[in-house]
């Protein structure tokens, strides 16, 4: 397996086993200039995306939420240690896919009891509850719907939890794990091909972008300097430079109507 190779097929968190691809080529000309994924936002206004490659641009960002998802998965349930040694290279293919690699290289070389002691330290135990929660919903504060709507957009693309993680669809890794099943069915440009696309700038700013840069204050006051928090730090990075990227490609048009 080449060191740019990833598993893009699509997965639960349960499932997490690598195999090769072809290397998918970097995002860096695209970087040059700067709820459901419906194109309709509005009587009379519609979205399109323009601009990108998507054998190029979805399957690298796909590697990468993928990368990001198997970092934060709980190591209690999820030994990522192979998946992450597989993977290490594909940081490059993204050009704000900041220390990825070093952070995948860490991880692979650490003692599954070290993981698992300063995930639950930092994500699960604490006399208050959590004390940095990587799941959305507890993060920001258990506001109405917030599950709900997740779960629509897992329901709506036919993205299906196993059992053991159906409790926790607002799980930092379960949601990014959605972007790259998101990001896979962009690459293979099949006939809903916009709904994913519009889909994944939907869901970054509706479940992402709106309480990952907090958890990333938290983990910084919380265990600076750790892998945990190197981790979170980069992908808070990631995620927003991920969504400008997205909004540049996607054009909002007003539609008239041919009898006006």
């Amino acid at each position: 397996m080449s060191p740019a190779s990833d598993n893009l097929t699509p997965r639960s968190p349960a499932k997490r086993s690598s195999s090769g691809q072809p290397e998918i080529q970097p995002l860096d000309q695209f970087m040059a200039s700067g709820n459901t994924g419906s194109g309709s936002i509005g009587p009379g206004i519609s979205r399109t995306v323009s601009g990108r490659e998507l054998e190029k641009t979805a399957a690298a960002r796909c590697a990468c939420y993928s990368a990001f998802s198997d970092l934060l998965a709980s190591p209690h349930e999820i030994d990522s240690r192979a998946s992450c040694r597989d993977k290490i290279g594909i940081g490059r293919l993204v050009p704000y896919a900041d220390g990825l690699d070093d952070i995948m290289r860490e991880l692979v070389s650490a003692e599954p009891l070290h993981l698992k002691s300063e995930y639950s330290r930092l994500f699960e135990v604490g006399d208050q509850g959590a004390p940095a929660p990587i799941r959305e919903d507890l993060m920001t504060g258990q506001k109405a719907g917030v599950r709900e709507e997740i779960v629509r957009f897992y329901d709506f693309f036919g993205y299906a939890l196993e059992e053991g993680f159906a409790w926790a669809p607002d799980h930092l890794s379960v949601e990014l794990e959605f972007m790259h099943f998101l990001c896979f069915r962009e690459s293979q440009a099949d006939k809903d091909v916009l709904s994913s696309q519009l889909a994944q700038v939907d869901f970054t700013e509706r479940h992402l972008c709106n309480w990952v840069p907090a958890l990333r204050e938290r983990v910084e006051e919380l265990a600076p300097g750790t892998l945990y928090c190197r981790a979170v730090t980069a992908l808070s990075s990631f995620l927003g430079k991920d969504l400008a990227w997205q909004r540049q490609t996607i054009n909002t048009v007003k539609v008239t109507n041919k009898h006006e």
